[in-house]
């Protein structure tokens, strides 16, 4: 039979997947390494106390680092000098979907979850297509897997526009048009040069047409 402490501590941990953290209140979160869920090693509403907690563990760890944020409106943020409000943290308490951290134990599904470098979580699906020399290749493509965002492919972080997909220097790099439909690549409008970590594919869709025959395609 459940103790009334064992109840007690059921609930604490029920309301705290639903209501993690309070409005105003300092959380010590590790920074480095980022992991899938946050991490939080210290909780408290004093910002001196806070801030001194979160100085000392950086002192007293070599290869992990701290640091302090304020739960503001629903999002995790970075502290000015006098402990307010200061710009939305990169770090949050992100939600995985349960079935994207299902495959990612699944042993039988060529996927995992990855972590960016600013913390945000993505699902890298192995993906195969044919190309030009009409070999069967290989490719990870990033999706995202948060509950609030699911299955969409993604090139860059949506939380820090970081590029998720670097081209093998060792291929050609006509292998990678096969990425693109031909019916693109045959149209005069086509462009396919990188700008940055973005290719464009004309000016009149930059990312593409999303029907199955682009009415602006001029041979």
């Amino acid at each position: 039979m459940d103790t009334p402490t064992d109840f007690l501590f059921l609930n604490e941990n029920f309301t705290a997947n639903f209501n993690p953290f309070c409005e105003g209140e300092y959380l010590v979160i590790q920074a480095y390494p980022c992991e899938k869920r946050l991490i939080v090693d210290k909780r408290s509403f004093n910002y001196k106390e806070a801030r001194d907690y979160c100085s000392i563990q950086n002192l007293s760890h070599d290869y992990t680092s701290y640091s302090l944020r304020i739960f503001h409106n629903q999002k995790l943020w970075e502290v000015d000098f006098m402990g307010e409000p200061w710009e939305v943290s990169k770090e949050q308490d992100w939600k995985i979907a349960e079935e994207y951290l299902k495959a990612h134990h699944d042993k039988n599904t060529d996927g995992e979850i990855v972590v960016c470098r600013c913390s945000y979580p993505f699902f890298s699906s192995l993906r195969t297509f044919i190309n030009r020399h009409g070999e069967a290749d290989e490719y990870w493509q990033p999706v995202t897997c948060l509950t609030e965002s699911q299955g969409l492919e993604i090139e860059n972080c949506p939380n820090c526009n970081y590029a998720l997909i670097e081209l093998d220097e060792n291929k050609d790099d006509d292998d990678y048009d096969d990425f693109i439909p031909l019916t693109y690549r045959e149209c005069s409008n086509y462009d396919g040069e990188f700008y940055g970590d973005n290719q464009l594919i004309c000016a009149i869709h930059p990312y593409g047409c999303d029907l199955d025959f682009c009415p602006d395609f001029v041979p």
